[in-house]
């Protein structure tokens, strides 16, 4: 494994050159994610495990009253249709209540709650609620089988890759799966 300038990791698999993001977060290239639990606005229960076998997935950790994300959410739902075309979902979990906004979100977006912060813990690290409430972010790229591609984490939506790098992924897991 070569890591060029830039950070990214070149893998090399038989007959395909991947490359993945760097890995920032507590979980490790190719793993198996963690349980991911949450509920959205309507009550519904959602799990990383209801899209197994069926489509791969952007796991989105955001702050609900943050600009920044939202912004960033922003430029990720104008690429919706790329998504569909790559048959991908994307979850997008608070940490609080959804916004109004996270209500409107069709498909492919599911918006939901982690209340009880297990899943942000799982994905994000033990400090996913940092100290004096300055939570984490975090973008994760699974294929259909729930094994992680790439892995984004940090406390400001200024570490969230640029929305081409997971729809980047995104083709390169069409590809292999």
């Amino acid at each position: 494994m070569k890591k060029p300038p830039g950070g990214r990791r070149h893998h090399e698999f038989p007959h395909s050159d991947i490359m993945c993001a760097f890995m920032t977060g507590p979980l490790h290239l190719r793993q198996v994610i963690p349980p991911l639990i949450a509920r959205t606005s309507e009550g519904k229960i959602i799990r990383a495990w209801d899209y197994k076998q069926k489509s791969p997935l952007a796991i989105l950790f955001i702050h609900a009253d943050c600009p920044q994300c939202e912004n960033w959410l922003g430029h990720l739902t104008k690429r919706s249709v790329d998504l569909i075309d790559r048959d991908a979902v994307a979850l997008v979990i608070y940490s609080d209540l959804p916004p109004q906004k996270g209500k409107g979100l069709g498909p492919p977006f599911v918006a939901a709650t982690d209340i009880s912060g297990h899943s942000q813990i799982a994905f994000l690290g033990p400090d996913a609620f940092g100290s004096a409430g300055l939570g984490r972010v975090g973008a994760f790229v699974t294929d259909r089988y729930g094994d992680l591609f790439g892995q984004w984490t940090g406390r400001d939506a200024d570490k969230l890759p640029p929305v081409e790098e997971i729809l980047d992924l995104l083709d390169v897991i069409q590809r292999i799966c």
